[in-house]
């Protein structure tokens, strides 16, 4: 299969409406963590992350497309245009990842009404926006990712496609029930994730149109023997390195090509204990660089981990503007992953790259260019 380029990005977070101002907030390490009253306790307070822009009194499936129309809105307006110009003018298909479901949440996030809904919010007829939808959390983004490359290798008529995903663990009801498992941090009695939620959508083309751009590699994926959050015992990131073997493989990516690697930890420890595992895993291969972890700073993102990532990833051409310190990004590459809640990871390596000849870039350009950049 083809590589496929992003061509725009959108976010809904915590920490900015808009792809780029979360890649703002990112960089400057801003948060925007708070509590949240856990039902039945007069003195146990979950740390959450939540869109304040959104009343908290939306929930459910209500609350996703709130979350998901924003961004969504943002990868179909951005530069370059859509093929299908704005209004669309021809249909867009569009793969998201939604939430897992809970047990004790029966029916709580209606997977079909969303499809529908998705669409009338940005007023577009629904079948300008086909919509296939994947309800099963984290690694569900790395699953719309993979069926958007299959898609765009049976069609190859089809320019680009849009992948995203959207999660919530703020609702109060959802809280509880993360509270009730011990996964939430709650101050003095458990120490879990920091509930969170957001939206991302990522637009992805065959081919470049500007200068510099981000070269997304199908995804591959493993299994861990047993859940991560339902034991004690430490997992030895054997699902994660195989992953991580395979999404390089794929690239055809050295590990000493990496600048940067990309994660969904969130402090706990078996995060750290998978990651450690893996930076022994790749040492005889030039090692692993120092990681980025997004979670410390937003939360667990769920659903909207994969697409969050790449745009994080595709936010990096504000350096290619920066007024004092410009940062050639040609060759920047970055191993991304995320682990759901149960036993599944993904990884896929994601590249900046630089058309191989730009009118009106000068020759010292070229000589910057990294030997794993694409020519177009």
């Amino acid at each position: 299969m083809n590589p496929l380029v992003i061509a725009a990005t959108g976010a809904c977070t915590p920490i900015g409406t808009r792809a780029w101002q979360t890649g703002c907030g990112f960089t400057a390490r801003q948060s925007s963590f708070t509590r949240q009253a856990i039902t039945g306790q007069a003195e146990h307070r979950a740390t959450v992350s939540r869109v304040q822009a959104i009343d908290a009194a939306c929930k459910g499936t209500e609350r996703l497309i709130r979350l998901a129309a924003p961004a969504l809105h943002e990868a179909l307006r951005g530069q370059p245009a859509p093929a299908a110009g704005w209004p669309l003018q021809r249909p867009i298909p569009l793969f998201v990842a939604l939430p897992g479901s809970l047990p004790e949440l029966p029916g709580w996030i209606d997977a079909g009404r969303f499809a529908l809904e998705l669409p009338r919010a940005l007023d577009l007829a629904a079948e300008f926006l086909p919509i296939k939808v994947y309800p099963g959390g984290a690694v569900a983004g790395a699953d719309a990712l993979s069926q958007a490359y299959r898609f765009m290798h049976d069609n190859p008529s089809v320019p680009e496609v849009i992948i995203g995903g959207v999660d919530s663990f703020v609702d109060t009801e959802i809280a509880d029930v993360l509270y009730q498992r011990r996964w939430a941090k709650v101050n003095g009695v458990c120490e879990g994730f920091i509930a969170s939620e957001g939206a991302a959508f990522v637009r992805l083309s065959r081919k470049p149109a500007t200068a510099d751009f981000v070269t997304v590699y199908p995804p591959f994926f493993a299994d861990e023997p047993r859940s991560r959050l339902d034991s004690d015992t430490l997992p030895d990131g054997r699902a994660l390195i195989e992953a991580s073997h395979g999404a390089l493989k794929a690239a055809h990516m050295p590990v000493n090509a990496l600048h940067s690697y990309w994660s969904d930890m969130d402090g706990s420890a078996w995060r750290g204990a998978e990651l450690a595992s893996l930076s022994a895993a790749l040492a005889s291969q030039g090692g692993l660089p120092q990681a980025q972890d997004p979670a410390a700073l937003l939360g667990q993102m769920g659903a909207a981990w994969a697409p969050l990532m790449l745009s994080l990833f595709h936010e990096m051409r504000q350096w290619l503007t920066h007024p004092v310190m410009p940062s050639p990004l040609a060759g920047h590459a970055g191993l991304l992953t995320v682990t759901g809640l149960n036993t599944r990871v993904a990884a896929w390596s994601a590249t900046w790259n630089r058309h191989a000849c730009t009118a009106g870039r000068s020759s010292a350009a070229g000589r910057r260019q990294s030997p794993i950049s694409q020519e177009s």
